[in-house]
């Protein structure tokens, strides 16, 4: 029977822009928060690194699974009470990692952590598209992707030198507290931008087996995720390689790792001015080449003399070309077929941290006493990325055309 209920008045005041920054950012600060902190949790757990490594690993998942299922939540039940629910399943990750007593605690708070950070992520987006216009969504999405690129880059250094002078839990203290500021500010100053609507769930599994069976799509879904991949895999060696074999503290990583980061911004700064010259289709090709040089480059410098600057350097320039392909790869895939876009996002969210968390898994599986199985990884990462994007000049046309430039930011995840 159908029900006669009139649905709730929507909103169409737009949120404050720095909330749906802040919820948009959540889930990427925590993930690279504890990244520095892996050797010291090794250390306080008496753990393997592998068995440490699926801190990582289940977040990543955890981010894969909420790409899928947030979107169709928040369309049956509101943006409000879902993204709220999120952020509360976040808090309660946090406490758990902050009081876990052993690494099965500590994994299990990390991967709801995950879970709900994730509804930002996705709930943020969708409240944009709601509220805004086609040219002032445009400037929205773009400062809230200026905030993911910008708080990843600052939140390891962060972590590190909190667990340096508080302890590791110190880390889940701050996160808790950024957290529930979040979630107060989101109970108080966020109104419903979407009426709850009845949700085609055949339909949505129609579209993804029809992305699924489509080369264009796939070939473009998978250059993206094995740069995640990549991107991802160093994340999870290199606190390693810097504590156990060049004996450095975590703040070292804290402060190299912003190379990377300001190279990816780089990298995606220039990408309206370089596929104006260049061509969205060679931007892409371009970028993912330019990634497995310094692929190459990384081998090179890590197997002769491991430093710090031999690790990060090659990944500043892998990042300056992760920059410059992310946005129109992510932009060609969602153009593949305009009217499943909202699945194809889903899609290749989901694609690019499931690949992401197999990496980072296949890290922790092999041997961890030399740089080689992270140059391995990182390498080969790198080089099916730009194979499968050399597939996407021979796929139908749907997808990269040189007159469509990219905005920069317009990839799902930064990095993360």
């Amino acid at each position: 029977m159908t029900s006669t209920t009139a649905a709730p008045p929507i909103t169409r005041r737009p949120p404050p822009l720095v909330l749906l920054a802040l919820v948009t950012a959540i889930a990427p600060v925590a993930l690279h928060m504890l990244v520095p902190v892996l050797p010291v949790l090794a250390a306080v757990f008496a753990a393997s690194p592998g068995a440490v490594q699926l801190v990582l690993t289940l977040f990543l998942a955890g981010i894969a699974a909420g790409q899928l299922v947030y979107g169709p939540l928040s369309d049956r039940f509101g943006r409000r009470p879902v993204l709220i629910a999120g952020l509360a399943l976040f808090l309660l990750g946090t406490g758990l990692c902050g009081f876990a007593w052993s690494l099965p605690m500590l994994i299990t708070g990390r991967t709801f952590e995950a879970l709900g950070g994730c509804a930002g992520m996705v709930l943020g987006r969708a409240i944009v598209r709601d509220i805004y216009d086609r040219e002032r969504s445009a400037s929205a999405l773009a400062t809230i992707m200026m905030v993911m690129s910008l708080a990843p880059s600052l939140a390891p250094a962060i972590g590190a030198y909190l667990a340096e002078w508080g302890g590791w839990r110190a880390d889940f203290v701050l996160l808790g507290m950024i957290g529930v500021a979040v979630l107060i500010l989101t109970v108080s100053r966020l109104e419903e931008t979407h009426a709850p609507a009845p949700v085609n769930f055949v339909g949505m599994i129609g579209s993804f087996l029809l992305l699924l069976r489509t080369p264009a799509f796939l070939s473009f879904a998978f250059a993206t995720a094995f740069t995640s991949a990549s991107w991802f895999t160093f994340l999870a060696a290199a606190p390693y390689l810097l504590s156990e074999l060049l004996h450095e503290p975590p703040s070292t990583y804290g402060l190299m790792i912003l190379l990377p980061m300001a190279g990816y911004i780089l990298g995606n700064a220039g990408v309206v001015r370089l596929s104006v010259l260049l061509g969205s289709a060679r931007l892409f090709i371009s970028g993912l080449a330019l990634s497995l040089a310094s692929g190459v480059m990384l081998a090179v410098w890590c197997l002769g003399d491991l430093t710090p600057w031999a690790l990060f350097v090659p990944m500043a320039i892998s990042s300056i070309g992760n920059g410059m392909s992310q946005p129109p790869g992510v932009a060609a895939g969602l153009s593949v077929y305009p009217r499943v876009a909202g699945a194809a996002s889903g899609l290749l969210g989901f694609m690019q941290m499931a690949i992401a968390a197999l990496g980072t898994l296949l890290l922790g599986l092999l041997p961890r006493d030399s740089v080689v199985t992270m140059v391995a990884v990182v390498g080969t990462s790198l080089a099916l990325a730009l194979v499968c994007g050399l597939f996407t000049l021979r796929a139908p046309a749907q997808g990269l055309r040189p007159a469509a430039a990219p905005r920069p930011g317009q990839s799902l995840e930064p990095h993360a």
